[in-house]
């Protein structure tokens, strides 16, 4: 396999079971890995050894994105992973018609991409409220109890000032 046929597998595993922009990132990222390792003196087989199969970490790419909150990249979990065959669009016959309607796809999506929203639970955000209140009513009680010791005797002193300043 050489590089090229990789960053294809890749591509081809990855459509459809992410946004187009996601599997573009992935593409200019795995490209970007063999230059860098080529240009340390690194062997594109020893870098395509080191990644193994393309659809193995295209599940663990699909995976990761499904856990940040991708769509499709859940649904295509919910529908479990397809491994036989791995056909480019249609019924595999013709591979660059697959490519041509995927990187179609991918210019339709260039410029609009997905915007992850992660969103914290209700009950987390309320546990939060709860311990950062707890932890300021413990950080002034604690301050008031230090000072408590000194604080009395001055107010005392105040006080008796204030009596005899009375009279």
């Amino acid at each position: 396999m050489t590089r090229a046929e990789f960053l294809e597998s890749l591509r081809r595993a990855l459509n459809g079971n992410m946004s187009a922009a996601a599997v573009e990132d992935n593409i200019q990222f795995y490209n970007g890995y063999f230059s860098s390792q080529a240009a340390r003196g690194r062997s594109e087989q020893d870098v395509l050894r080191e990644l193994g199969d393309p659809r193995i970490l295209a599940r663990t790419l699909i995976d990761a994105a499904e856990r940040a909150g991708d769509a499709r990249a859940h649904n295509a979990n919910e529908t479990q992973y397809r491994t036989s065959g791995y056909r480019a669009q249609g019924n595999g016959a013709s591979e660059t018609g697959g490519r041509e309607e995927a990187a179609a796809s991918w210019r339709q999506e260039e410029g609009m991409r997905e915007h992850k929203v992660f969103r914290i639970p209700g009950w987390l955000i309320a546990f939060a409220v709860i311990l950062v209140l707890l932890v300021a009513v413990s950080v002034v009680g604690s301050l008031v109890w230090m000072l408590l010791p000194y604080a009395v005797p001055v107010l005392l002193v105040v006080y008796i000032v204030k009596l005899i300043g009375r009279r």
